[in-house]
Order: structure tokens, then C-alpha cells, then sequence
């Protein structure tokens, strides 16, 4: 009975019937975005990366390796899946899989097969202490599956109970590295540590004392690995270490040992914190013939030879793959440093260095800096975007405040980024015009955010920002209703201060015809200051140092004991997001996640929460999703279709849409643009075509009127019309779902006619 029922309810809505509506979210790759050179940005909506690690593994448990990657800023996990070209810039972003991996914040990631059974499975560093993540993965599954070997792993020193162990050290900053370095066939585990100050081998024993693979049992076997001590960014000292002393150390390092000479034995790539390049250290194990010991006998202090050397700002890391899909392993090289406190590259900072030469003797050629992320909207630090028609045409255009790129602007220079839409409010497509517009760089902002809206009643907007120092700026429209030019701005805006990172919107709260302002500031909370002055020339009064009676920042669940969160950075938009009449704040912040509250009357004391708004395609659930650090929303139609989307900033220098739909009694629905097309309508009963209206994967279910599954078929990305063939369907009235790979579902009503 319950499947009747279903489809009566969905037969109600295709047929156009009144029904209750709830608004949604959910992210979607629409709409297109491209660069100055007007070349599309297929990758526009991952939200910017800082300090990338890639790895290859198998996701979604095909026999193909995908790839995963993790950017420390905020801690941010992308998988991509392999659909067959197996480039990793043609992969395809799957939000999904996030789900399958434990929550990473700044730290490292590794995954190397331990157990020899051809999964990949994780290592990463919590709370100054390795954790292994073994890969549990059936077969059958549809995803990868880990779980924890212990709490953290730990090595045998030689010494006296109960000092025989300690735990394996490895703290976030550095990145370690894990292969089979003395042969034995099982894996071990190389760190270098500051505190430590050494170079630390912690060798496997599993195949010493013939132990099953799993778990690991490890022993401290080498104070100095190698035989060197590393005298600066490009020295290195040779044969300095004598009997297993200890190295000191100030900074950190990122490690990857691989046979570079294919001569048996592991040569090193060591990247120091604060430096530019990578060392290549020859081992000399098997020039010596050494039984045991590795002996680093040579260095290169800017690898490679033969072309452009790493020089990148700061600290870089060095990930192996075969990232261009030709069964050669390359390297890519991105940032390791999270901290501003020296230069870093926050855009074109993926080099990629082809292997020209093969596995077992590679020759790696310099190619590029953007590898993979030159289809990315990126402009560096955070973004604050704002959605605003700025020159009349009936459309939305973007505009983006930004710190830039540390590398270049060092954060004391923030800028306006404009992305003007050139297609229309049906079909919008957004190209970058203007990399700092109006100029405002020479103000020598920082944290900067913008709202608009006409503050003197001429009919032209005008613009307030915030900073780093909490006041606000006031810049008049000396231009046109659509040709804006802003004076040197007014300093002190209203004598408002909020503390410090001011984020402002001018918003009529009253709704008595003027623009009142809402500050967010770095505490977490928002403040309200009603214009108690006139349209052309308003006055701000402080009515509120809370609106809403709530902070905007989290609990760090993850740490031990748990820490509270103290920096909020809030900032949010209030609108009426369902055209009830009421307004509603949508707002993020320092924790990184989108969240909304609602309110009847400006009088409310405590705004009400709603977390079955944003659909989160991670979790497959309704949540409020985690975008890294310092969201930021804009609100606003952007596709003309009468509901507004979010478009969220972040901290790594890029952007991500949520597009917003009408839930209908629980089945979600697009605007009818979106709806696909079935033809011919009536049918003969034998096939229809499907204009899926995107090139998007799709999977479809036929239905007759008793609930019955009829047929399913699924069409592939890359073609936009399907052609579904049944046996023959006696007429009446089908239902055909339509599930795109967003997960949203739209419903036509098919009647079959003359085929009795």
C-alpha cells in the first residue's frame, strides 16, 4: 500500500497540485564559472586550495585508483573518482566519500599498504601521536572502509620495563614518511622530529620474529638514519653522526623515500620548514654493501637536476603518484606550511614534475605550477563573496573580497575580486573582469568584507566595509546607478566598533524603509545598530551587542580534553530565504560551517536554529556542512529561477554554491528548468528520449500506478539526451524518477497510448 501511496503523492505534484513547500540545499556544480582568458573553470566550486596532499586510492572499491585529497587549512577532504581516464585533473569531485575517512584537521595523511593485502590503509598523526587506520574494505563494498588498529602506534626502545616502549613520534607539522627500507618485506616508519631532534627509524619486526603483517610491531632501530645531518635549507654534512648521537633541530621537515638510481636501496627527498627547495640525499647502502645500515654518501641541495629546481614558498612537500595517467609515477610538489608567519604560496602552488624515464629509473622534467589546479576558482586567503547587480542589467554578478595570495600580498593588501555574469539570470556564466576592482588594495585592508546599499537616497549604491581592526569604511558612489566609482573612503564609519574583524550588512531589520546595520565581529556574535537617522543621512544606534542571543563558534571534540573554541569571526546575511515574510540569517564563521536561523520580529530574543535546511552530500544527510575555516555566505538568486542559492567563501581562497530547491511533501524539486524532458508524451509504450537538461550522470526508475518498479536505467555523464527502450508498456499513466549524481530527484508523469 505504502508504494501506491508514494506515487499518488508524486502523481499530485506532476499533475500541478497544491502541496506544502519547504525550502533546501544542496551543493551543485552549476553554475559555470570561467577565467580572464574565458576558459571554463570546471573545477570552480572546491573551494580553493593552500596546502594540498595527493594520494591514490581506491574509493569506491572499482579496482581503480582515485584520488584523495587533503588540504591542512581547515582540514578539508576532497575525493575525486576515477571514471576511467586515469589523469587526476579529470577526475570527478565525489563529496560522498568524505564520509568514510575520520575527521582530519591540520595534520598529515599517508596511505601505504602494511598487511600486503592490496588495500591501501592510513596513516596520520592525532594528538602528537600516529594512528594507523587499517583498510577493511570487502568485496561488495561501495566504499572504502577503515578501522583503528590502536590508539596510537608505539615502538620498542631497548630499555627496562616499563620504559621497554614509548609512543611513535610524529607531530602534525612534519610529514614522515613509510616504506619497506631494509627490505624484509614489511613496511617501516622514518620521522623527523623537532623536539626529538632526530632522525628517526622505527623498523618493522613482523617479518624478524615471523609474525603475521598484522598489527605492525615496531622498534626504535636508528637515532640517525642516513648517516647526515642537514647544516642549512641546501647543506648537508656527511658521515656527522658517530655512534647513534642526537640531532637538534629548530624545524620540521617533509620526507619521501624511493629508489631513485633503481639500485635496491631508499634515496631521500627532504624538504625543511622556512625553505624553498627539496634535498635529494643519495643512499650509499648498496655502494658500501652494507648489510644494514643506510649511509647517505651525496646531496643535491635544489632538486632536480637538469630543470627548474623547487623553489616555492614555504616549506614544500613532495607527494609520488602518477598524476598524468601514463603508469609512470611522477611528483607533485605543494606548500606544507599552515602558519603566515613567513611567505606562502597560496595559488599556483602545485608544481608538477613528470617522470620521463620510467618506475624503476626515473628522470622528472619540470612541466608546471598549476597541476590540477588551474581549473579551480582560487584567488589565495579567504574569501568573503557578495552577490550584487552592479550594473542594472537584471542579473546577479560576483564580487569577492580577499587577502589574495600570501606569497604576494602578505595579507596587507586586501582586494575586491569581480566575476561579472555575462549569460543572464536564466543562465548564468560568471568571468573574472577585475582582480581589484576599484582599486581597493591601496587602502591596505586587512580581513576585508563588503556590503552594499544606497546610504544618502541618490539612487546609487554605495559601499561599507569591514577590517581586521573592527571599524568600518564608508565609500560613496560617485559614479552612476550602473557604472559605480567610490571617493577616497570616510574612516570611522559612524563611530562603530566592534571589536576586531568587522563584517557588516546593511539590511532594513525595522522594515521602516531604512537601512539599518548588522556587524559580525571576532568573538562570535553579531551586533545590531539601528539607523535612528533619515535616507540621506543616517545614524547608527546600538540596540543590540548579540543579536539573537547566540555566538558563532564550536568545540574542538577531536582534542584531549576537548577545547572550546573561542574565535568566532561570525558574519551572516539576513534575508527572507522562503518568501514567508520573515526574515531568516544565514551566517558562518571561524568553525567553518553554514548554519541558519529564523525569527519572526526584530523583537526576538533568541533566533531559533534550523538544521533540515542544507543537505550535506558527504553525509547524505540534512546538516550544517563544514567548509574548512572562516565561511562566509552570499545570498541570492542566481539562476533566476525564484529561489535563492548560497554562494559560501572560505579560508582557502575559493568558493562553493548551494543551490536552493523547493521540497515538495518531501520530494525534492527543481525549478521546472531543471526538469528533465521526456519525448515523445504520450509514447507508443516501446521508448521515450530524455533531455536530462546537463551532462551529468542520471539513473532512472519507471513506475506504473500500483507501485510497481518497471525498469531502471542509468545514463552516464558527458551526453545530455538518453534513450530508454522498454518491451512494450500497456497504456495508462507511468511515473518516471529521474536521480541525478547530486542526488536530486524530479519526477515526470508518462502516458503511454496505442499499445493495448
Amino acid at each position: 500500500m505504502r508504494p501506491l501511496v508514494f506515487l499518488i503523492s508524486i502523481l499530485f505534484w506532476v499533475l500541478g497540485y497544491s502541496q506544502s513547500n519547504k525550502l533546501t540545499y544542496r551543493p551543485s556544480n552549476k553554475p559555470i564559472f570561467l577565467n580572464g582568458s574565458g576558459d571554463t573553470l570546471s573545477k570552480a566550486f572546491l573551494g580553493g586550495l593552500n596546502q594540498p596532499q595527493f594520494h591514490t586510492i581506491d574509493l569506491n572499491n572499482d579496482g581503480k585508483k582515485d584520488l584523495f585529497v587533503h588540504d591542512r587549512t581547515g582540514g578539508v577532504i576532497l575525493p575525486f573518482i576515477n571514471k576511467g581516464n586515469n589523469d587526476i585533473t579529470t577526475f570527478e569531485y565525489s563529496p560522498s566519500y568524505v564520509s568514510a575517512f575520520p575527521n582530519l584537521k591540520n595534520t598529515w595523511v599517508l596511505f601505504v599498504d602494511y598487511d600486503k593485502d592490496g588495500k591501501e590503509d592510513m596513516w596520520t598523526s592525532l594528538n602528537f601521536g600516529v594512528v594507523l587506520f587499517r583498510n577493511v574494505t570487502k568485496s561488495g563494498d561501495k566504499m572504502v572502509k577503515f578501522e583503528r588498529v590502536s590508539d596510537f602506534l608505539r615502538a620498542y626502545n631497548f630499555q627496562d620495563y616499563p620504559l621497554d616502549s614509548s609512543t611513535i613520534s610524529s607531530d602534525f607539522y612534519n610529514r614522515p614518511t613509510i616504506a619497506d627500507v631494509d627490505g624484509d618485506g614489511d613496511v617501516d616508519f622514518f620521522s623527523y622530529q623537532a623536539r626529538e631532534g632526530s632522525l628517526l627509524l622505527y623498523r618493522n619486526m613482523t617479518k624478524d620474529f615471523n609474525l603475521p603483517l598484522h598489527p605492525p610491531i615496531f622498534d626504535l632501530a636508528d637515532f640517525c638514519w642516513g648517516n647526515f645531518r642537514d647544516t642549512s635549507f641546501d647543506g648537508i654534512k656527511l658521515y656527522a653522526c658517530g655512534y647513534k648521537i642526537y640531532r637538534k633541530h629548530t624545524g620540521g621537515s617533509t620526507l619521501l623515500w624511493f629508489d631513485n638510481d633503481n639500485d635496491g636501496d631508499l634515496d631521500l627527498l627532504l624538504g625543511n620548514a622556512d625553505g624553498k627547495n627539496l634535498i635529494y640525499l643519495k643512499n650509499g647502502k648498496k655502494e658500501f654493501n652494507l648489510p644494514v645500515q643506510d649511509s647517505i654518501i651525496s646531496y643535491n641541495g635544489h632538486w632536480p637536476v637538469g630543470t627548474t629546481p623547487v623553489n616555492m614558498n614555504s616549506f614544500p612537500a613532495p607527494y609520488m603518484l602518477d598524476a598524468d595517467g601514463d603508469g609512470v609515477k611522477d611528483i607533485l610538489v605543494a606548500p606544507n606550511q599552515v602558519e603566515n608567519t613567513s611567505s606562502v604560496d597560496q595559488t599556483q602552488q602545485v608544481w608538477f614534475y613528470k617522470n620521463t624515464g620510467t618506475n624503476s629509473n626515473p628522470t622528472f622534467k619540470f612541466e608546471r605550477k598549476n597541476y590540477f589546479t588551474d581549473k579551480i576558482l582560487d584567488h589565495g586567503g579567504y574569501t568573503a563573496p557578495v552577490l550584487q547587480d552592479m550594473d542594472g542589467d537584471g542579473d546577479l554578478d560576483l564580487i569577492i573580497a580577499t587577502n589574495g595570495d600570501n606569497a604576494k600580498t602578505r595579507d596587507k593588501k586586501d582586494r575586491l575580486i569581480l566575476y561579472r555574469n555575462i549569460g543572464g539570470a536564466k543562465n548564468p556564466v560568471f568571468k573574472l573582469q577585475d582582480e581589484d576592482l576599484w582599486g581597493i588594495s591601496k587602502d591596505s585592508l586587512i580581513y576585508l568584507s563588503v556590503t552594499f546599499g544606497d546610504l544618502n537616497a541618490d539612487g546609487k549604491t554605495d559601499m561599507v566595509t569591514g577590517n581586521y581592526y573592527g571599524d568600518l569604511y564608508f565609500y560613496k558612489n560617485i559614479g552612476s546607478s550602473t557604472t559605480w566609482a567610490f571617493t577616497t573612503p570616510i574612516k570611522n564609519f559612524g563611530n562603530i566598533k566592534v571589536g576586531t574583524n568587522s563584517s557588516p550588512q546593511l539590511v532594513d531589520m525595522d522594515k521602516n524603509g531604512l537601512l539599518d546595520l548588522v556587524v559580525g565581529e571576532k568573538n562570535g556574535n553579531f551586533n545590531y545598530f539601528r539607523n535612528t537617522g533619515s535616507s540621506t543621512n543616517p545614524q547608527f544606534t546600538l540596540v543590540d551587542d548579540t543579536l539573537g542571543n547566540f555566538i558563532v563558534n564550536e568545540f574542538d571534540y577531536n582534542s584531549n580534553p576537548p577545547d572550546f573554541n573561542s574565535t568566532g569571526n561570525a558574519n551572516g546575511i539576513i534575508t527572507d530565504l522562503d518568501n514567508d515574510g520573515k526574515y531568516d540569517m544565514v551566517f558562518g564563521g571561524e568553525e567553518g560551517k553554514v548554519r541558519f536561523r529564523r525569527f519572526n520580529t526584530i523583537n526576538q530574543t533568541v533566533y531559533t536554529e534550523d538544521s533540515t535546511i542544507l543537505f550535506d552530500s558527504a553525509f547524505m544527510s540534512f546538516t550544517t556542512m563544514d567548509y574548512g575555516n572562516k565561511s562566509r555566505p552570499a545570498v541570492g538568486d542566481v539562476d533566476g529561477d525564484g529561489v535563492k542559492d548560497i554562494i559560501v567563501g572560505n579560508d582557502r581562497g575559493g568558493i562553493s554554491f548551494l543551490k536552493g530547491f523547493v521540497q515538495v511533501d518531501g520530494i525534492l524539486e527543481n525549478r521546472k528548468g531543471s526538469l528533465p524532458a521526456v519525448y515523445p508524451n504520450p509514447t507508443n509504450g516501446y521508448s521515450i528520449k530524455i533531455n536530462k537538461q546537463s551532462d551529468e550522470e542520471f539513473q532512472f526508475s519507471l513506475f506504473d500506478m500500483n507501485g510497481k518498479l518497471i525498469k531502471t536505467d542509468v545514463s552516464p555523464s558527458g551526453n545530455i539526451t538518453h534513450h530508454m527502450v522498454f518491451a512494450g508498456l500497456k497504456d495508462g499513466i507511468y511515473i518516471l524518477q529521474s536521480t541525478s549524481s547530486n542526488h536530486i530527484t524530479y519526477f515526470n508523469k508518462i502516458s503511454v497510448l496505442g499499445n493495448k
